[in-house]
Order: structure tokens, then sequence, then C-alpha cells
């Protein structure tokens, strides 16, 4: 999870002119806040299933705004053994842009990378011509529990046709809503 400066709780409390920059104190206090929603959600409302234990460590971007790793050890009846389990809680997919467009529109502006490549040849992530980071990803029809690609990922399905003609989204979206 990382900061979003632009979170209402945020700029709620910014006076006229000021930024999220002006105010580290209010987006950390806030981020705080989002994390502790997240694990109760993981461990209260077991979003996820049980979850057994979990080991955090929380950074800094270069921006100056907080980011969180966090590793969730899930119970034995809980985890994810198959692509239907991993599917039913992580979606590498559009969400439907009607049906969700608050949702669209925060993965739209937050987690899709790009344009870089012959798109962008001036993007940060680009070096000697090629996207450091290794997009774009091989299309991948079907999620995978064995790795198959170099990398060491899992690949998951990535059809964003298929998902707006089926006009669904996965099971847990609420979560996603307030973190």
């Amino acid at each position: 999870m990382t900061a979003n400066p632009s979170w209402d709780e945020i700029t709620h409390q910014l006076f006229a002119g000021q930024t999220s920059y002006d105010r580290p104190d209010i987006v950390v206090c806030i981020f705080k806040m989002k994390k502790d929603q997240l694990i109760d959600d993981i461990f209260k409302h077991h979003i996820f299933g049980r979850a057994v234990a979990y080991v955090s460590v929380i950074e800094f971007q270069k921006c100056g705004l907080p980011h969180l790793h966090l590793l969730v050890i899930l119970d034995n009846n809980s985890q994810l053994r198959s692509p239907a389990d991993i599917n039913s809680c992580i979606s590498a997919q559009w969400p439907d842009s009607e049906r969700h467009p608050l949702l669209f529109e925060t993965v739209k502006h937050t987690m899709v990378h790009g344009p870089c490549e012959n798109l962008n040849l001036s993007a940060p992530c680009m070096k000697n011509g090629l996207c450091t980071k290794g997009y774009p990803k091989a299309f991948q029809e079907n999620t995978t529990t064995r790795s198959t690609n170099e990398d060491g990922f899992h690949c998951q399905t990535k059809n964003t046709q298929k998902i707006m003609e089926k006009k669904t989204m996965p099971k847990r979206v609420n979560h996603r809503m307030r973190h």
C-alpha cells in the first residue's frame, strides 16, 4: 500500500495553497490509519480467509510518501492453493468502468505502469531503449500456480477485453476502495 497525496482525508486537512508535501505529519497519520484498517480487515474481517501472522516494513519512496510491504501468513485452510483461489482475491484486470467507476479511476491513475518503451522513450524507467521494470509483460491467458516466466512472478490473466465483456469483478473489491 502506498500513501496517496490525493486521499480526501489528507486534502481536507490542508490550508489554501498547501500540498501534501507541506504536511508530512498529516500524510503519515492518515497512512497509519489506513494501514491499521487494512490489518483489521485482514485479521478481524478475514478478507483473505483466516490470517495467523504477518510481517511488514514501511519505507518512504523518493517522493517522500510512505509505502507498506506486507506479508500475510494464512491458516492452512485459507491458503491460496489453486488458480481459482488466487483469482478470488487478486485481479490483474481492468475493473468495469461503468459498474465500478471509482475503482476504475483509482486503478488507472495509481496502479498502471507506463506508458514506456516505444510510446514514451523518455519515461523514467527507460534505459538503453528498454524498460528497466521488464514491461510490457507477456500476456497470460490463465493464472498459473507455477511460475513459467524467467523473473519468478506468478503469471495471471490480463485479458482486458474479456473482463469488460463479462462485466464482473472479483468478490473482494470492497477493501480496495478503502485502501
